[in-house]
């Protein structure tokens, strides 16, 4: 009966929550076209459809124009249409694509990680070193996790696993894990994060 009650509180909150901010922002679509509507209508009824209507077509209308190669061409001029339009600095691999990794914190224990790029440190006699750019997820929410960590290669076992897969293992408390999580080659992984660094 517990769970009855806590899944039904739980569905009627969110319906709740949903139907409040649908209408405020319904109420605030229909304050700011009735002018418009009334100015060409003068019918009190038509106001609440025509906002429906005339936000819908607004949509199209702003999808149509920054799916349109020609019009995002005479608009890339402006940073922030560059922006919206998804012109700017691109990200060639999603995080989604990213392996997953094991990351030594301890002596026989491993954090599981996203292995997401490399990054060179010098020290101060001038010698470079490579590292391993990793970031480990956390439940229920995958980015209140750890922050970037930076671990040498001998520290880290990637998998042939991909970040989606961490964050399922993160979220279920581990339940979700495979039976055995292979280890994938350090040239494949190095392959695949510099694929999405370049």
């Amino acid at each position: 009966m517990k769970r009855i009650l806590i899944r039904g509180t739980a569905i009627v909150f969110s319906v709740g929550v949903l139907a409040f901010i649908v209408y405020y922002v319904l109420d605030f679509l229909i304050k700011l076209w009735k002018p418009m509507i009334m100015a060409m209508f003068d019918r009190e009824y038509l106001v609440t459809p025509l906002t429906i209507v005339f936000t819908i077509l607004l949509v199209i209308l702003v999808g149509f124009l920054f799916t349109h190669k020609r019009v995002v061409n005479r608009l890339r001029k402006f940073p922030v249409i560059n922006w919206l339009s998804g012109e700017g600095k691109k990200i060639p691999q999603t995080i989604h694509d990213m392996p997953g990794a094991l990351v030594k914190f301890s002596e026989g224990s491993y954090y599981i990680a996203a292995l997401v790029g490399h990054q060179k440190f010098t020290d101060k006699d001038g010698e470079t070193e490579v590292m391993y750019k990793l970031y480990c997820p956390s439940a229920p929410v995958p980015w209140s996790g750890l922050p970037i960590i930076f671990a040498k290669k001998e520290q880290v076992i990637p998998l042939k696993i991909s970040f989606g897969e961490v964050y399922g293992i993160t979220t279920s408390f581990g339940r979700s894990a495979p039976e055995i999580l292979e280890e994938l080659s350090l040239e494949d992984a190095d392959a695949t994060v510099g694929s999405s660094e370049s």
